[in-house]
This record gives C-alpha cells, sequence and structure tokens, in this order.
C-alpha cells in the first residue's frame, strides 16, 4: 500500500479553531493534487478540522463532500471517522481524554459528538489533568508528546466515568496505535483513538476485511 501526502500551509500554526479554519481553506486544493495523483482514498488527518466551524455535524459532511468533489475519490476525515466507529459499534456514551487541546476545542468536540448521537459523560485535556500548567505550556512541546501521557490520561478519564461504554483518546500528535490493545486490557473495555477510527475507516472503504491483528478491537472488527 502507497501513501501520498500533501499539507496546508499556515504560518505559526497552533492547534485552536480559528487556524484550523484557515487551513481547512486549503484542503480542496491538498485533495485535488492527491487526486491527480492516482490514489484510491483520500484521507484528511486532524481531529479538530471537522468540527472547528461548527458545533453539529454539517461542517464536517461539508468539507467531506468538497474534498470528494475536489478529488474524485472517496474521502476519510479523522473527526467523522470517530462518530462513524462508535455509531458502527453501538457505543452511546463516552469518556474521552482530549490531551492537548485547548478547553475551546474539547467544548466543541463534546458538542459534535453529542451531535452524532453520542453522550459525552466526561471530557479532559491535560491541563485538566494538571500535566501542564496552562495551554501555552502544552502548546511548546510542539505537537510532540508521549505516549504514556496518552495512556495515564485515558486511565483517569475512565475511573472518572466507569459506566462509559467506550473510551476516546484524541489528537493524531499522539502515537496511540501501540498502547490501545494494552489499554483495553487494563480497563476491560473499548478504547477508540483518533488514528485507530482513521485507520479503520480507510481500511473499510478500500475493502480491506482484516488485520495483522494487535491494534484493539476496532480495527479488530474489521
Amino acid at each position: 500500500m502507497g501513501v501520498y501526502q500533501t499539507f496546508p500551509y499556515v504560518p505559526n500554526f497552533r492547534v485552536d479553531a480559528t487556524n484550523i479554519k484557515r487551513a481547512v481553506e486549503q484542503l480542496e486544493t491538498s485533495a485535488a493534487a492527491l487526486g491527480s495523483a492516482g490514489v484510491d482514498i483520500v484521507g484528511q488527518v486532524g481531529t479538530p478540522f471537522s468540527f472547528a466551524g461548527g458545533t453539529g455535524l454539517e461542517w464536517a459532511e461539508d468539507i467531506s463532500t468538497k474534498l470528494e468533489k475536489a478529488s474524485g475519490k472517496p474521502v476519510a476525515l479523522m473527526g467523522l471517522s470517530i462518530v462513524e466507529a462508535l455509531q458502527e459499534r453501538g457505543y452511546k456514551t463516552v469518556a474521552i481524554s482530549s490531551t492537548y487541546y485547548s478547553r475551546e476545542l474539547s467544548e466543541r468536540y463534546t458538542q459534535f459528538l453529542e451531535a452524532g448521537g453520542i453522550r459525552v459523560l466526561t471530557i479532559k485535556n491535560w491541563v485538566d489533568q494538571k500535566r501542564f500548567p496552562d495551554e501555552e505550556s502544552v502548546d511548546g512541546r510542539n505537537l510532540w508528546y508521549p505516549a504514556s501521557y496518552a495512556y495515564k490520561s485515558a486511565r483517569e478519564v475512565a475511573a472518572e466515568a466507569p459506566e462509559a461504554d467506550c473510551i476516546i483518546m484524541s489528537g493524531a500528535a499522539v502515537h496511540t496505535m501501540d498502547i490501545i490493545a494494552p489499554l483495553e486490557a487494563d480497563l476491560g473495555k473499548p478504547v477508540i483513538s483518533s488514528d485507530a477510527a482513521f485507520f479503520w475507516k480507510i481500511l473499510s472503504l478500500l475493502g480491506v476485511r482484516e488485520t495483522s491483528g494487535g491494534w484493539g478491537s476496532l480495527l479488530d472488527s474489521l
């Protein structure tokens, strides 16, 4: 399987709604370039791109439609992939580790998921959990964070909402794939990360119905 990448460019980018909306303006050009390269699927990385400009599903669905038109290919948006994975698996309630997201993005994320019929029992970022003193300190890491932060954060939100059907770990800048299966064994319940939902959606669109295993219950469900 080959992978082509292209990136929108926003000077001094940080993960907030304003910068993400500026990046969204360039996505159609990126999608068109990928379509011209002959890819089978166009995937958009970055969960908040699906809700930075709105609180429902319409913003994300509109982006998806535009990217499909620009590329001429099926499209997987990371944020929408999470909603679709939760719906497919029948999970109704979630506890979320929103990792490095700001408070504003965490609130938008909650509204986005609830518009998709998912009830958010708790959502905490790393400032809420005292891993960083403030959002500026989080940004200072330049989107480079150890997976152990995500693991411990997910355990904490799971403890806050033991009745949650599923635990969500958000943030593509956190490398979560290697920790999903151990975390599921630790918590005794399903865990879905941004990466896992994104890969699940892409593989589903490609018609892939199996994986090498060990990547968590969502990918094992293919």
